[in-house]
Protein backbone atom coordinates (compact mmCIF):
# COMPACT_ATOMS: atom_id res chain seq x y z
CA UNK A 1 0.00 0.00 0.00
CA UNK A 2 2.76 2.51 0.87
CA UNK A 3 3.93 2.42 -3.15
CA UNK A 4 0.55 2.88 -4.05
CA UNK A 5 0.10 5.65 -1.28
CA UNK A 6 3.20 7.37 -3.51
CA UNK A 7 1.65 7.03 -6.30
CA UNK A 8 -1.03 8.84 -5.48
CA UNK A 9 0.94 12.02 -3.96
CA UNK A 10 2.87 12.01 -7.26
CA UNK A 11 -0.29 12.50 -9.00
CA UNK A 12 -1.71 15.08 -6.66
CA UNK A 13 1.67 16.95 -6.55
CA UNK A 14 1.69 17.06 -10.57
CA UNK A 15 -1.76 17.91 -10.56
CA UNK A 16 -0.84 21.03 -8.24
CA UNK A 17 2.03 21.66 -10.45
CA UNK A 18 -0.23 22.39 -13.51
CA UNK A 19 -2.54 24.43 -11.11
CA UNK A 20 -0.16 27.16 -10.20
CA UNK A 21 2.13 26.40 -13.08
CA UNK A 22 0.13 26.58 -16.18
CA UNK A 23 -3.35 27.06 -18.08
CA UNK A 24 -4.58 23.62 -17.39
CA UNK A 25 -7.08 22.88 -14.45
CA UNK A 26 -6.64 19.50 -12.91
CA UNK A 27 -9.70 17.52 -11.25
CA UNK A 28 -8.77 14.67 -8.75
CA UNK A 29 -11.52 12.86 -7.26
CA UNK A 30 -11.13 9.67 -4.59
CA UNK A 31 -14.32 8.93 -3.74
CA UNK A 32 -14.63 6.18 -1.04
CA UNK A 33 -18.19 5.59 -1.06
CA UNK A 34 -18.14 4.55 -4.89
CA UNK A 35 -14.71 3.00 -4.30
CA UNK A 36 -13.33 4.52 -7.57
CA UNK A 37 -10.82 7.21 -8.85
CA UNK A 38 -10.94 9.60 -11.25
CA UNK A 39 -8.44 11.93 -12.71
CA UNK A 40 -9.19 14.66 -15.65
CA UNK A 41 -6.44 17.35 -17.16
CA UNK A 42 -8.77 20.45 -18.68
CA UNK A 43 -7.28 23.08 -20.98
CA UNK A 44 -10.16 25.70 -21.44
CA UNK A 45 -13.20 23.23 -22.18
CA UNK A 46 -10.84 20.59 -24.01
CA UNK A 47 -10.46 17.86 -21.65
CA UNK A 48 -6.53 17.04 -22.55
CA UNK A 49 -6.54 13.79 -20.29
CA UNK A 50 -8.70 11.48 -18.04
CA UNK A 51 -8.67 8.59 -16.32
CA UNK A 52 -10.99 6.46 -14.32
CA UNK A 53 -9.99 3.77 -11.82
CA UNK A 54 -13.52 2.02 -10.49
CA UNK A 55 -13.87 -0.60 -7.96
CA UNK A 56 -10.38 0.40 -6.60
CA UNK A 57 -10.39 -1.99 -3.34
CA UNK A 58 -11.20 -4.97 -5.58
CA UNK A 59 -8.28 -4.18 -8.10
CA UNK A 60 -5.35 -6.31 -7.86
CA UNK A 61 -2.70 -4.65 -6.48
CA UNK A 62 0.38 -5.10 -9.33
CA UNK A 63 -2.30 -4.38 -11.48
CA UNK A 64 -3.53 -0.71 -9.73
CA UNK A 65 0.21 0.18 -8.91
CA UNK A 66 0.81 -0.32 -12.81
CA UNK A 67 -2.45 1.69 -13.56
CA UNK A 68 -1.21 4.60 -11.50
CA UNK A 69 2.28 4.18 -12.28
CA UNK A 70 1.00 4.98 -15.81
CA UNK A 71 -1.38 8.31 -14.94
CA UNK A 72 1.66 9.88 -13.08
CA UNK A 73 3.85 8.74 -16.44
CA UNK A 74 0.83 11.12 -18.53
CA UNK A 75 0.92 13.82 -15.85
CA UNK A 76 4.62 14.15 -16.70
CA UNK A 77 4.49 14.14 -20.00
CA UNK A 78 2.41 16.77 -19.88
CA UNK A 79 3.55 18.44 -17.31
CA UNK A 80 7.26 18.46 -19.50
CA UNK A 81 5.54 19.20 -22.70
CA UNK A 82 4.56 23.01 -20.66
CA UNK A 83 7.83 23.59 -19.62
CA UNK A 84 9.43 22.65 -22.90
CA UNK A 85 6.93 25.14 -24.44
CA UNK A 86 7.64 27.24 -21.67
CA UNK A 87 11.38 27.52 -22.59
CA UNK A 88 10.93 27.43 -26.31
CA UNK A 89 8.82 30.47 -25.96
CA UNK A 90 11.68 32.29 -23.39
Amino acid sequence: MDTHFSLFNQINSLSFWLLLESNYRSCVQLNADEDRFFISIKKGNAILYAHEISSLSKKNKKYLQFELAAVVNHLLHIKNNITFQNKKSA
